[in-house]
């Protein structure tokens, strides 16, 4: 087995935990010989053969080409993290093989599939549970590999990119917010009719992504191929999660926000890499193509993008304004700009401040500010910007959110035609160092194209400056003048980081020959 991490069970394996779950992905496939092999035999002796019926007629996915599907994803999710559970509902209005979020054509058949998988053993399982006092929540059935499908998968030596990530998944999405019955918010995606626009974008996504799938994108520092976070909110508060930082999480899609009435004018920011779900400090230790990288983003983007002129820090109001709270300048304009953000997102004042302290930490002194305190800073911020007075808490954001991922896609599009790879975090990217002044150029044109003003950026890498004297036939230069040059650090590479990097670039180069070769 070829996976980074060791998968022997030590000791005790421990029981589903129904909140280290992700859920079922239908979009993994593979055509590597163990994963067929071990499909083809489970299909004949846990009697799912029987579900296929004979005749002329056969669905697009057979219930053989849904195990495979279901042995993949549980297979990959074992070789990132053994303990990591799967989410499987057995509701049949889970699978309509007609959804744009469906073109694989899963169908409702496989249930059959994990439940004859579960009944010979290869499957363990914590069952769905409804609650019915009205007080609590419905779960899905969780499934994880038993120790009979453990010791299978150790025999195989399938490695992450022998596996295909987000075959024909959809990359646009529009999805709505809704209360269920049991009072909780979820979201749901909604189909819709395709127009030259979302034709356009998504053509400009794929070749994004082709893009980000033939760039090597690491960190060198780390021994192992994740990230691990400590989960600071929810019911998982406390625990630690995996982030992989392989090529299962590279994808790239974006996500629009309401109904078809809104015409794809809410929302639509790009979702899915892994650089978007790590802790910020760790990405300026972002390698691109083994090369040390830069990130630069707008300043203030939201408050700038509705100001008639932008300003180069909106979030600073000068006086200290709660003085009882014993701030610093810049403590204060942090929470300023934190409250500021969430007044532009909410539809009222008191929402807004309920969202300020349900965003503090506990133990964090701002959690427990009253209305009127917040009421002052904010009223701080519009004394000095009494434009944005009437823009406040009238629910701007997922609007201001369309007009930023509308500027990132110029950005974004622009250098895939370059063939040059730049990672997006909404408002901020990141491009190999040696592309810092393109970069910059290119955003600068982006706000202006689709707000009509540029935008002040900032920049952050792991970088030293160095003083140099330079002479030469430049201007201002003539004589010896004292030059600022500011250099990349550079990360010393673990081996498990070089081994990842050989891995790839051998991918790479039997990828580019098969294709040749087609």
């Amino acid at each position: 087995m070829s996976g980074d991490i060791n998968q022997s069970d030590c000791g005790d394996f421990p029981d589903i935990d129904r909140w280290h779950s992700l859920p079922l992905d239908v979009h993994k496939w593979s055509d590597h010989p163990e994963i067929k092999a071990l499909t083809d035999r489970l299909y004949v002796t846990t009697g799912i053969d029987g579900l296929d019926k004979s005749g002329n007629r056969k669905p697009k996915k057979t219930s053989k080409g849904m195990l495979r599907v279901l042995i993949i994803d549980l297979y990959v999710n074992w070789l990132l993290d053994p303990a990591m559970a799967i989410g499987f509902s057995k509701n049949k209005n889970s699978y309509k093989v007609k959804s744009r979020y469906n073109q694989v054509h899963v169908s409702e058949k496989i249930i059959k599939v994990e439940q004859r998988l579960h009944e010979a053993g290869y499957l363990d399982e914590k069952p769905f549970s409804k609650d019915r006092t009205g007080s609590g929540r419905s779960y899905t059935t969780r499934i994880r590999p038993s120790q009979a499908l453990r010791d299978e998968f150790r025999k195989i030596t399938a490695d992450l990119y022998d596996i295909d990530f987000h075959v024909d998944e959809e990359l646009i999405i529009l999805q709505t917010k809704f209360v269920d019955e049991d009072g909780d918010k979820r979201q749901v995606k909604l189909p819709y009719e395709d127009t030259d626009y979302t034709n356009r974008i998504r053509a400009q996504l794929k070749a994004y992504n082709d893009l980000l799938t033939q760039t090597f994108i690491d960190i060198p520092s780390l021994e192992e191929p994740y990230v691990r976070r400590r989960i600071e909110k929810g019911r998982r508060s406390g625990q630690e999660q995996l982030i992989s930082i392989g090529p299962d999480n590279k994808k790239v899609h974006r996500v629009f926000n309401g109904s078809n009435a809104d015409n794809f004018q809410k929302g639509g920011r790009f979702y899915g890499g892994w650089w978007l779900q790590i802790p910020k400090e760790l990405r300026k230790s972002i390698y691109i193509n083994d090369k040390p990288t830069v990130e630069v983003d707008y300043k203030a983007l939201h408050p700038n993008l509705l100001l008639t002129s932008p300003v180069h820090d909106p979030y600073d109001v000068g006086d200290i304004i709660l003085p009882e709270m014993g701030w610093s300048l810049r403590q204060q304009r942090d929470a300023v700009k934190s409250l500021v953000l969430m007044a532009i997102n909410a539809t009222s004042a008191a929402k807004a401040f309920s969202a300020f302290r349900a965003d503090k930490k506990s133990g964090d002194p701002a959690k427990s500010l009253k209305n009127t305190q917040l009421q002052h800073l904010l009223d701080a911020f519009t004394d000095k910007y009494p434009e944005l007075k009437d823009q406040l808490n009238t629910g701007q954001a997922l609007y201001l959110m369309n007009l930023d991922s509308q500027i990132a896609n110029v950005v974004l599009d622009y250098f895939t035609q370059q063939n040059i790879p730049v990672l997006c975090i909404h408002d901020s990217f990141i491009i190999q160092h040696d592309k810092e002044t393109e970069l910059k150029r290119v955003l600068h044109d982006a706000s202006v194209q689709i707000a009509t003003k540029g935008i002040e950026q900032d920049s952050k890498s792991n970088s030293r400056t160095i003083r140099t004297m330079i002479q030469g036939n430049i201007k201002g230069f003539e004589e010896k003048q004292v030059y600022q040059l500011k250099l990349p650090t550079q990360i010393t590479a673990t081996k498990q980081y070089d081994l990842r990097k050989s891995k790839y670039y051998r991918w790479l180069e039997v990828s580019c020959r098969e294709s040749h070769v087609e």
